[in-house]
């Protein structure tokens, strides 16, 4: 039990060798490729790990359609999640030096002895950065709108027996900034 905690991060890093480029590294994109794959690895309100898929749109606009589910790092590795769908779009660049842009529609769910929340939302990032061949360093804006938001009581049931479960409105939105940073490694490029 203790050693999947080991045993899938490292699963993920040997399998990222074989991807093609982070999310997304607009400076290793190639006119040709198609598809790209990214494994991810960081913080948002826990230690995350996440896959990411996106396929190039027939636009004039560098664009890509892309999937991303991650996941943080804990007990049961999916009880909370989050899956994004997004539009990843170089609007500006100049040399190494590019601006991209990336909404997206979420669907998300946490669960603890509390509660259990699912939800749907917007975002919108915004990245700055360097973006060579290799390695990203960037700034980053993101915005995190909840659309709706599912919540099933489990801990306050049992006090509060009349406590509402059930669907909410828009509960509120969050402003996230960030400097990602990576490094991409050759791999496989599909057409």
């Amino acid at each position: 039990m203790k050693y999947r905690f080991i045993i899938i991060p490292a699963l993920l890093i040997v399998f990222s060798l074989r991807l093609y480029a982070q999310d997304l590294n607009w400076g290793q994109i190639r006119d040709q490729q198609n598809h790209f794959m990214a494994a991810k690895f960081g913080a948002d309100y826990a230690s995350v790990m996440g896959l990411s898929y996106g396929q190039r749109l027939p636009w004039k606009l560098q664009t890509f359609l892309a999937v991303d589910l991650s996941s943080s790092f804990g007990q049961d590795l999916l009880d909370d999640w989050k899956m994004r769908f997004s539009v990843q779009s170089e609007l500006w660049h100049s040399g190494r030096l590019s601006l991209g842009v990336k909404p997206g529609f979420i669907i998300r769910r946490f669960d603890s002895n509390v509660a259990r929340l699912f939800s749907t939302g917007v975002d919108l990032t915004a990245t700055l950065g360097y973006f060579g061949a290799k390695w990203t360093f960037a700034a980053e804006a993101h915005y995190d709108q909840t659309l709706a938001t599912n919540v099933k009581h489990h801990f306050c049931r049992k006090n509060y027996p009349g406590i509402y479960n059930g669907w909410i409105g828009a509960t509120g939105g969050n402003f996230k900034f960030g400097r990602p940073g990576g490094y991409s490694f050759e791999g496989i490029c599909w057409r």
